[in-house]
């Protein structure tokens, strides 16, 4: 029952940020979801060659929610204007589709829909080792070019991209 979970976060992400608004703090800043069909741990499916469009809607319709929670939370708050959102869902996009253009016309560019440090086989992650302490990830040439560290976190470099959106 996604729809019912979504719903059932938003409420308490309300209550939540009517909670941190009624400790002092004058403005509250909420991230949207990013697009979950660009996690590399979901876009394997398509060889890591786009974003699943079909999961991107889960995003979106999480998105909707959240923005009419916030209005509402403004409507609510004498100052109009306490609840901000940052909107992560069109800048990891944005990036995204940056990144992928430039890899276009530099092919030895990194995917950025490929992470940095992933585990060798499906079973394991980046940092997996076995009982001997040996590595069971490999880690790409050039960790300061990935967009995504592993296959769910952006790397530093992909945040700095999302934020200079």
């Amino acid at each position: 029952d996604l729809p019912g979970f979504m719903e059932s976060l938003v409420k308490q992400m309300s209550v939540n940020l009517k909670r941190i608004h009624s400790l002092g703090i004058k403005k509250v800043a909420v991230g949207l979801l990013q697009p979950i069909g660009c996690l590399p741990v979901l876009n394997v499916i398509s060889f890591r060659t786009n974003c699943i469009g079909l999961l991107n809607v889960i995003s979106k319709d999480h998105n909707k929610m959240l923005l009419k929670a916030v209005q509402e939370l403004n409507k609510e708050a004498a100052d109009k204007s306490v609840f901000i959102t940052l909107d992560l869902y069109n800048s990891f996009l944005s990036a995204i589709e940056t990144m992928q253009k430039k890899r276009a016309e530099k092919s030895t560019l990194m995917n950025p829909l490929q992470p940095c440090c992933e585990g060798n086989n499906l079973e394991d992650s980046c940092g997996s080792v076995d009982d001997e302490g040996s590595k069971k990830y490999s880690l790409c040439e050039n960790p300061k070019l990935s967009f995504f560290w592993d296959t769910l976190h952006p790397s530093q470099n992909g945040w700095f991209a999302v934020y200079t959106q």
